[in-house]
């Protein structure tokens, strides 16, 4: 290593080197593209409704159902639990709420899943 050459090197060449002329340099450039990033939020694709009232339940199953059909999803999971002995009162609630009109027009096919304590639910395809 030779440093004193290095520093020789160095100096001769910033008295070389000359600046940009910025007005050609703009005009030569080609125009901005303005990008615009598109932030996609995923769904969760399982709704647990433990320690919900049954109101809070049904209203939150639905608007989930509902987002998931609008973007496409082919299947979800709902968790309703089984409560005492199978007799848990979202999940005896659930099981009607499946058979309304309200939610036959999203829901092609129901699965009861871990013991009846959760519904898998395939989606029909949003037209």
């Amino acid at each position: 290593m030779n440093c004193a050459k290095d520093i020789e090197l160095w100096d001769k060449l910033k008295k070389e080197i000359q600046p940009l002329k910025v007005d050609v340099v703009l005009k030569d450039l080609p125009p901005r593209l303005k990008v615009r990033y598109k932030f996609v939020k995923t769904l969760p694709l399982k709704l647990d409704l433990h320690r919900m009232t049954i109101q809070e339940a049904y209203l939150n199953t639905l608007q989930f159902v509902e987002k998931h059909y609008k973007i496409g999803t082919k299947s979800v999971q709902i968790i309703t639990g089984k409560g005492r002995e199978g007799q848990g009162a979202i999940r005896l609630e659930f099981m009607g709420w499946l058979e309304t009109p309200i939610f036959k027009q999203y829901i092609r096919k129901t699965q009861w899943t871990n013991d009846k304590g959760a519904v898998d639910l395939w989606l029909k395809k949003s037209k």
